[in-house]
């Protein structure tokens, strides 16, 4: 008689069997599968594999995991959207003028009293002038009235004149020769053609950087920084007060 301990039935050895051909070939098994099976029945086939080499897939994470990686997800994108947005940079224009949609420097030039005389004798380039703080006056005039304008653009679209990186404006003899030399060759000017440095520097920032405007303190006061653009921009009116 056989010892009950070392006792095998055909079913254990059978099984002894299965087991010891699953262990060397499932994954054969399971390449073969995958390579002769149509899409449509794949995921099937590859149920009844698995169940046949007692393969367990793992179960799905738990509901809550996966509503906490779609919320980190969310919030992710959420921080990169306002980062994007508070990278740009809001200026704000005061005019008597009612529902402007486009601050086109071209209609602002048409209007003369939007420029002092002064301004408009160093440079009669069409250009509109916005604050760069809400609440801001003009240093000369003080409080503007009018309907207060919104319009977002990049600093990188605004050539810092007090900085001025390229030295369009705070420039050496050697500089400022070279930069005209260029300036009159893009224009297509006569050597003897005067040059006004604002339209120079205009030219060369908008060829150079891409610029849209300058940026620069108000009779030097630092913390009156203002923008003239030459090009025109979307405009969104305040409903609220300016002062």
């Amino acid at each position: 008689m056989i010892p009950a301990k070392i006792k095998k039935s055909k079913w254990h050895l059978a099984t002894v069997e299965r087991n010891r051909t699953v262990s060397v070939g499932w994954k054969s098994r399971l390449s073969l599968l995958v390579c002769d099976s149509k899409p449509a029945t794949l995921v099937n086939d590859l149920n009844l594999e698995l169940s046949w080499t007692w393969v367990q897939i793992p179960p799905p994470p738990p509901f809550y995991e996966l509503f906490s990686n779609m919320k980190h997800l969310l919030e992710n994108w959420r921080e990169y959207i306002k980062e994007d947005v508070e990278g740009g940079m809001t200026l704000y224009h005061v005019s008597s003028t009612p529902d402007i949609e486009v601050l086109d420097p071209e209609i602002a030039a048409k209007n003369v009293k939007t420029y002092t005389n002064a301004e408009y004798r160093a440079w009669d380039r069409p250009r509109v002038f916005f604050f760069t703080k809400w609440g801001q006056e003009d240093v000369g005039i003080g409080r503007i009235q009018g309907n207060v304008y919104e319009v977002e653009v990049s600093p990188n679209q605004l050539y810092p004149i007090s900085e001025d990186p390229n030295g369009y404006y705070k420039r050496s003899k050697e500089d400022y020769e070279e930069h005209k030399a260029r300036y009159k060759e893009m224009r297509n000017r006569p050597d003897y053609y005067p040059v006004n440095l604002f339209e120079m520097v205009s030219t060369l920032a908008a060829r150079d950087e891409g610029a849209i405007g300058f940026i620069y303190p108000q009779h030097g006061k630092e913390d009156k920084d203002i923008v003239a653009l030459w090009e025109p921009v979307s405009a969104k009116r305040s409903e609220k007060s300016f002062y």
